[in-house]
Formats: structure tokens, C-alpha cells, sequence
């Protein structure tokens, strides 16, 4: 059903309601890991949330490379769905911050380095973290909806992190973040478009172009990222 709604909410572009569907999706994803394999719902609450929405993101890539120019629909449809799966894993672990193993073995470090890494160590993993992001979409066109919410859980486990000792913090964290996640979501839907242009036999220079715009969109975003977070 939820599948359904996703297609139905992207073709109408209803940003609020795909937020709302994110947020359900991540809640239910969720409970089906804790019900079917308690001990790994850690990271199966990831793949179970991303199910419902691959068919209908996949779909929106091949429709928006068909029909080119502009982008910005399928940039918008992706930030919401990422909007309500983040809240969907703040609010989880908020309650069971103990079934999220995998997302704070992969925060300790990075968080424990958050005060003392600087402009350029910062920039470089985020940066590949980008590159990470848009191979694996270019080569798995349907990875986009499990890179998506994989870094949404990440950074909703993080943010619950942080509010549960110091719950005005959060708001310090959300505008870097919201920079560099766009990063990384606008380098998914740039390799989730150009394995599309791959299929279709789209290899007109128009084309490439379009899609190294979209790329620099993407790592200038990671720039201000960064910036923003060693400001």
C-alpha cells in the first residue's frame, strides 16, 4: 500500500504528504525488523523502510531523465521523503536509542571528531562520501531509495544523540547538515539519472552537461557543508 502511495504522491507532487509517507515508512520498516529479526533491526529497519518507495523513485529518475531539464521536482521529492524518514529515526531512537548498534558504532568516531576536525579533513570525507553516494547509484540505479534511508537514519540517530543531553543543540547541527545531506542526495539522483541516460543511449553533449551541473550543485553544497560546520 504505502508503494502505492508514494507513486500516487510523486506523479502529484505533494512534497508534505511524501514527507508524512517517509515518516510512516521509517516507522514501519522499523517495527517489521523489530517483529520478524529483533537482533539485526538495526540495520533491516533501513532496507524494510526503503522497500515502498524503490519502485516509485526508480520510476521518477526514468520519467525526469525522459523528460530533462530541470531537476528540481526530483530534488524536492527526495528531500522530503528524506525529511520524514530522518524524523521517523529521531523519533525511534529518542525511545530505543539501544536498537540502532550499527548507526552509533559508525557516529562514535565521527562524532568523538566533530570539535577537532577542520575545514579540509572534514571537506575530504564528505567528498567521499558524495563519490560513494553517486557510484553506487550510477551502478545500482535502485540504490538510491537504500542510500536514502541509510543516511537518514544516520543522521536521525545522531540528532537524537545529541537532544537527549542538550535538545537546543540539535538546531546548530541542522544547517550544515541540511547542506551536506542535499550533497549527498543531489549526488544519487545525478547517478540514478546518468545510468538512465546509459539505458536510454542518451549520450548527446546537452545531456552530459545537464548532469555536470548537477554534479557541482552537489559538491558545492558539500563545500558549504563543511564551511557551515568549522565556521
Amino acid at each position: 500500500m504505502l508503494e502505492e502511495f508514494f507513486l500516487l504522491e510523486e506523479e502529484h507532487q505533494n512534497f508534505g504528504r511524501l514527507a508524512v509517507l517517509g515518516l510512516l515508512s521509517g516507522i514501519v520498516g522499523f517495527m517489521a525488523a523489530e517483529i520478524l529479526f529483533p537482533t539485526q533491526s538495526d540495520i533491516l529497519s533501513v532496507i524494510f523502510a526503503a522497500v515502498p518507495m524503490i519502485f516509485s523513485l526508480t520510476k521518477k529518475f526514468l520519467d525526469d531523465e525522459a523528460d530533462g531539464r530541470p531537476h528540481i521536482p526530483e530534488i524536492e521529492a527526495y528531500l522530503s521523503i528524506f525529511a520524514g524518514v530522518t524524523l521517523a529515526f529521531f523519533m525511534l531512537a529518542l525511545h530505543v536509542s539501544n536498537a540502532f548498534e550499527i548507526q552509533n558504532a559508525v557516529l562514535g568516531p565521527a562524532g568523538a571528531a566533530v570539535s577537532s576536525a577542520g575545514f579540509s579533513a572534514i571537506l575530504s570525507n564528505n567528498l567521499m562520501v558524495f563519490s560513494a553516494v553517486f557510484l553506487l547509484s550510477m551502478l545500482i540505479g535502485s540504490a538510491g531509495a537504500f542510500i536514502l534511508t541509510w543516511n537518514a537514519s544516520v543522521l536521525g540517530v545522531f540528532l537524537a544523540g545529541i537532544a537527549e543531553s542538550q535538545p537546543l543543540k540539535v538546531l546548530a547541527y541542522l544547517p550544515h547538515s541540511l547542506f551536506e545531506m542535499s550533497g549527498f542526495i543531489i549526488g544519487g539522483i545525478a547517478g540514478s539519472l546518468i545510468s538512465a541516460a546509459v539505458y536510454r543511449h542518451h549520450f548527446d553533449r546537452e545531456t552530459w552537461l545537464d548532469y555536470g551541473r548537477l554534479l557541482a550543485l552537489g559538491v558545492i553544497c558539500i563545500f558549504i557543508g563543511a564551511f557551515l560546520e568549522t565556521a
